[in-house]
């Protein structure tokens, strides 16, 4: 289902007493956009019409590129995003993504942990670093599940199931969703596509945003994993807000003005030297 929560960097969208058709579907275009989804009712209650009323507002703007409908609602149209396929992001700073994934798994994993780990390629590179104990590995990933199998069976292994991306090689959608928001874990570790402020962590996809919000939600702590490449680089959505982050993990080229300002923010910052 779409999630009508209004997160980001932006202000959220102000309703008029009174708006002709135009300016409803330009403003539900504008919600949808900010939050990364709105459900029927509630645009029903914000802009005080009907359920037909708003699914002819959405059914229109889908028609015209403007956004796409799901079950109960509309999200962002995924292709309108930048989004590059998983593979073409593997080479990419691929030595700072592997000392930043070795350090967060030598660093920040213990004997019987249970992880959550999303489908991002520096992410997807800790599993070759896990050496400890009874592990459990929790993902949506298709390559991370993949790079686990040479573990098997150190490691047990759990995937959520629900419609797979070609993209991105991940399961998203409301199988997933559920199944996140139901188990629980010690540790969730998150990349993203871009960090910067004040709009915070960002990625292009409304789908694996709403994974990732579950991971988020069902885990003790966040810790993020991002090269210095992803700093000042913004996307369409922001996945959770930089307060939810209790560690961040990246290499020495990160900017130190970004960097203060989320020591400010009482994130534990650790910077991975070159070797």
């Amino acid at each position: 289902a779409a999630n009508n929560a209004e997160q980001g960097g932006t202000a959220p969208v102000k309703t008029p007493a009174k708006v002709t058709t135009e300016q409803r579907r330009r403003l539900i275009k504008q919600l949808v956009n900010q939050a990364g989804g709105a459900n029927t009712e509630d645009l029903a209650a914000r802009f005080d019409v009907s359920y037909m009323t708003i699914w002819r507002d959405i059914n229109a703007l889908e028609q015209d590129g403007q956004l796409q409908r799901v079950r109960g609602g509309a999200v962002p149209r995924e292709d309108a995003q930048t989004e590059p396929p998983y593979l073409s992001k593997q080479p990419l700073h691929s030595r700072a993504k592997e000392r930043i994934a070795r350090y967060a798994a030598e660093h920040f994993v213990d004997d019987d942990d249970i992880l959550f780990l999303e489908a991002g390629t520096t992410v997807a590179a800790m599993t070759k670093y896990l050496r400890r104990q009874n592990l459990t590995v929790v993902t949506n990933g298709v390559e991370t599940i993949y790079s686990t199998l040479a573990r098997l069976p150190e490691l047990t292994v759990m995937s959520c199931g629900g419609i797979l991306r070609d993209k991105a090689h991940t399961f998203v959608g409301p199988q997933a969703e559920r199944f996140f928001h139901d188990m629980r874990a010690r540790t969730f570790f998150l990349g993203a596509t871009g960090l910067a402020f004040p709009v915070g962590i960002t990625d292009p996809s409304p789908f694996e945003i709403q994974v990732k919000r579950a991971m988020a939600a069902s885990a003790e702590r966040t810790i993020l994993l991002i090269d210095s490449s992803k700093f000042g680089t913004r996307s369409l959505l922001q996945i959770v807000p930089l307060e939810q982050i209790s560690i961040l993990v990246t290499d020495e080229n990160a900017p130190e003005e970004y960097l203060a300002q989320l020591r400010a923010m009482h994130v534990d910052v650790r910077v991975v030297a070159s070797e």
